[in-house]
């Protein structure tokens, strides 16, 4: 087999997509691409990462593809579990407070700063409704989120992935009251308990 027809092979069984690092762990030589692109069999969607024409791929991973530190989060992240009723219209992502990237500036993302000692509580990694493997926040972390953000989330959202949540069978109460603790929303979340469950 080629390297084109390698490449494209692997795309198709890659959610149509192949990044610049794949393509090195697969040994093809990087004019591969170029050539592809010429003959309009894959397009570039942004700096290392690469679509078959006319496919979109996965719009959460080339969203948050090389953007470091970027993890998905909030109503987003409960998307990926089932526990939020509607598809987010924004991207919520979270980063460590002293980020200074591209997504500071973009209409599409409501972007959460997290201190160093909080961020990587509950981060975790999630295959997204579309297929690739995604940075994003475990289920405890993102219900502790809506908390202490419930001023600015529509609370009917903040009651159905609560309620949702309850009926899951591996539900972690203790993990999730462990996560308070630390974010500092323990006596919200209890009083938010105590009147909506």
């Amino acid at each position: 087999m080629n390297y084109e027809n390698k490449l494209i092979n692997y795309m198709k069984n890659n959610c149509d997509t192949i990044t610049i690092e794949e393509v090195n762990n697969l040994n093809i030589p990087r004019v591969v691409l170029t050539r592809l692109i010429k003959k309009n069999l894959i397009e570039r969607v942004k700096n290392g990462l690469y679509v078959l024409n006319g496919c979109w791929g996965d719009e959460y991973f080339n969203f948050i593809y090389k953007n470091s530190g970027a993890v998905y989060s909030h109503l987003t992240s409960l998307y990926f579990y089932d526990l939020c009723e509607r598809v987010p219209m924004e991207y919520d992502i979270t980063v460590k407070k002293n980020y200074s990237g591209n997504l500071r500036n973009n209409k599409n993302v409501k972007l959460y700063y997290t201190s160093d000692d909080t961020y990587e509580l509950g981060l975790t990694k999630i295959k997204s409704p579309q297929g690739k493997i995604v940075p994003c926040y475990d289920v405890e972390r993102c219900l502790c989120d809506l908390i202490k953000y419930k001023d600015k989330i529509y609370i009917e959202y903040i009651k159905y992935a609560f309620h949702e949540y309850y009926k899951v069978e591996k539900n972690d109460i203790k993990k999730l009251y462990e996560y308070a603790k630390k974010l500092n929303v323990y006596e919200a979340l209890k009083e938010f308990m105590e009147i909506f469950l």
